[in-house]
């Protein structure tokens, strides 16, 4: 790993915005490292990271697992942080939709928990490789795509597309129905292209091919992975969300760190 102060970090990334964004050395170390080393970019996350912040923070407060709403999202989507890394070092999260029925499914909450689940795994392992995500789609309606495009803060995208401080290796979408294209095209305008490269997806339960990317071991059972069933690893996903109530708010904007 290179040394960071060989990097010139504090005089790249300017020493006027590093002090009044109190970003220290275990700070700066997620950032460059999240981008490979590569200072511009890494320069560039950081500042889209914090103007996310600053833009939306609506969606960056009030990160209380245990809210009554946090909880109706729980029982709508499934989201689960598989306890083992891939041999690559990456950490897998995976969501599903638990009921066709959108009722429940309130994208600003939903942003939320996601927001959640991501800056759970930035704040605690600044030298994972980064995340790969599988999204369970058996469920997913057209309703869902018209929901998330029309209700998701424009804003946000800033965030999702560079200032996730976590490198996005694959997003895996497993038991694709005929509704999925349709809505990935719905949403085409919002989605680059690199980014839609970044998605793979499957139809049927055969998932011999998405062992090629994310092998048995990071998977539950419900895959046929050899980790527990997916309900049991949400529970304890959504029990780490609320034990990170504290560390999330002393990352909430407007609260200063000493």
């Amino acid at each position: 790993m290179p040394h960071l102060g060989k990097l010139g970090c504090g005089k790249y990334f300017g020493a006027s915005w590093l002090l009044h964004r109190k970003l220290n050395y275990p700070d700066l170390v997620k950032f460059v490292h999240s981008c490979e080393y590569d200072l511009e970019k890494a320069k560039k996350c950081a500042k889209d990271f914090y103007w996310s912040r600053d833009a939306v923070p609506e969606l960056f407060s009030g990160w209380d697992a245990t809210l009554p709403h946090f909880q109706s999202v729980f029982d709508t989507v499934t989201y689960a942080i598989m306890p083992r890394r891939t041999p690559d070092n990456f950490r897998v999260i995976f969501n599903s939709l638990k009921t066709s029925d959108t009722t429940n499914y309130v994208i600003v909450d939903i942003t939320k928990v996601t927001l959640m689940v991501v800056e759970s795994i930035f704040l605690t392992e600044p030298t994972v490789s980064g995340i790969v995500i599988i999204q369970d789609l058996e469920k997913a309606t057209f309703s869902h795509f018209v929901k998330y495009v029309w209700s998701l803060p424009r804003k946000i995208q800033v965030y999702f597309e560079d200032g996730v401080p976590l490198k996005r290796e694959k997003v895996h979408l497993i038991n694709c129905p005929g509704i999925v294209d349709k809505g990935l095209k719905f949403m085409g305008r919002m989605i680059r292209k690199e980014d839609r490269d970044r998605m793979q997806s499957y139809s049927g339960d055969d998932y011999s091919e998405l062992y090629k990317f994310v092998p048995k071991d990071c998977l539950p059972s419900d895959v046929g992975g050899n980790l527990p069933p997916l309900e049991e690893l949400h529970e304890l996903t959504v029990q780490r969300l609320i034990d990170f109530k504290e560390v999330f708010q002393k990352h909430s904007p407007g609260v200063k760190t000493e």
